[in-house]
């Protein structure tokens, strides 16, 4: 298994059921950003008890991407006092998910909030005397009441090369664009969207056959192993560099992106490649729409077989269809919210 490099403070040694759990997640070849995560290694041994570090507590979903950063946060030399979701992102919130499992293990509260800026969530957050927040995905925008229960300010673990990215999406638009490197940034939460200063950066290379699961995959380790360092300076008043937002970019949430209508196999295959595992392309093939989940580009000419798309500078060959989108409705073919019309 990976190992997570040593820093001011060492890295804490988790209990014997969260190294599986993290030696599980380490063995994934790519990474799920829907919030639906379920461990399936049954929770064993003894709580850990709670440390003599500053007080810590997370926000984030039941995904790969918040898990292996929550795995990351409790190496550190803290102590985790609860965890925070977003009530409506997934159905699966609501019941046993990666969260609540870690929570019961834990022993600490995972509270599933729906209006994180409300007054009973602000009240519950606050009861937790958390010296500081770390932020690893999440879907709603923290307004000042909320920036200003903990002491210590919140940390945001944004999976992009801040300010370029900013938004909901950043992996995905990376790909879809063409990027050759990204990143993962931390920073200080800040009024505005992935607006605050910035606390540390690293770099990580865009492979040409990248999915959007496989560059997660490693930029969510990437964030893993900073998790500590970063974290402990954070609790020790690192104020951030500001940045120039100017110099940056911002990108919304996507859907299901028809590829069958797009001038270009080069974009059609980076579209596929970005919406792969978490929002499926579609395409209409025999008059029915499918997604897509993995196909490359070949020459016009090329003889293998299988079901394709045609474009002025190349075909797309379609690898894998799937039924169902995939993303968080989990829904067939044309009952998608998520879907586009052509």
């Amino acid at each position: 298994m990976a190992e997570l490099p040593t820093s001011s403070s060492s890295p804490r040694a988790l209990t014997p059921w969260l190294a599986g759990v993290e030696e599980w997640l380490l063995a994934k070849s790519e990474f799920r950003m829907v919030p639906d995560l379920v461990v399936p290694i049954p929770s064993r041994g003894p709580r850990p008890r709670g440390g003599p570090g500053r007080r810590v507590g997370f926000v984030g979903f039941p995904s790969d991407y918040s898990l292996l950063i929550l795995l990351g946060l409790l190496h550190s030399e803290v102590e985790l006092v609860g965890l925070a979701t977003s009530l409506g992102a997934n159905p699966a919130i609501a019941g046993e998910n990666a969260l609540s499992q870690v929570a019961d293990h834990v022993g600490v509260p995972l509270l599933r909030l729906a209006r994180v800026n409300e007054y009973d969530s602000l009240a519950v957050l606050r009861r937790l005397g958390a010296d500081l927040f770390v932020v690893a995905s999440f879907d709603q925008i923290l307004h000042r009441r909320a920036l200003e229960i903990p002491p210590m300010g919140w940390v945001n673990i944004h999976p992009s090369l801040l300010p370029r990215y900013r938004g909901p999406e950043p992996v995905y638009w990376a790909l879809a664009n063409g990027e050759q490197e990204s990143g993962v940034s931390f920073q200080r939460v800040a009024a505005g969207i992935d607006a605050g200063p910035l606390l540390y950066q690293a770099t990580e290379e865009v492979r040409p056959r990248d999915t959007a699961g496989t560059l997660t995959r490693r930029l969510t380790e990437l964030a893993w192993r900073h998790v500590p360092q970063v974290v402990d300076e954070a609790l020790h008043g690192a104020p951030g560099k500001p940045m120039d937002l100017s110099t940056g970019s911002y990108f919304t949430s996507v859907g299901h992106r028809r590829i069958d209508n797009l001038d270009s196999v080069i974009t059609a295959d980076r579209l596929v490649r970005a919406g792969d595992p978490n929002m499926l392309a579609a395409a209409c093939l025999e008059g029915r729409v499918a997604y897509v989940r993995r196909a490359i580009s070949v020459a016009a000419d090329d003889g293998r077989p299988g079901p394709r798309l045609h474009f002025p500078d190349g075909d797309l060959l379609l690898l894998e269809l799937a039924g169902s989108c995939g993303c968080h409705h989990a829904e067939p073919v044309g009952s998608c919210p998520h879907d586009e019309t052509a």
